[in-house]
């Protein structure tokens, strides 16, 4: 029973990955953190029944059909600092 839960909310939360595909630009970034948002709890509960490795999969899985979201992260990592407001503070002085 509880695998059918896990199953039907992966695919609730999967199927409402691909609406933000048909939304105009500006509301896809608050799309993306409203998924985002429904699928942590997600996430956990599927990974508290189904396992560490069920839980990891899906995480990919989510990065994946999301992919903005990781890449912004792995930037901000990457070159801290280079953020929008951050203007000037990394150039030459004018």
């Amino acid at each position: 029973m509880a695998g059918a839960i896990c199953l039907a909310l992966v695919l609730v939360w999967t199927a409402a990955a691909n609406v933000p595909l048909l939304v105009e630009d500006r509301q896809r970034r608050a799309a993306g953190y409203t998924l985002v948002l429904l699928g942590v709890p997600i996430l956990g509960y599927v990974t508290w029944q189904a396992g560490p490795v069920w839980g990891l999969s899906l995480l990919a899985l989510g990065g994946l059909l999301l992919r903005w979201p990781p890449l912004m992260l792995g930037r901000a990592l990457l070159h801290p600092g280079r953020g929008r407001g951050n203007k000037g503070l990394s150039g030459p002085a004018e």
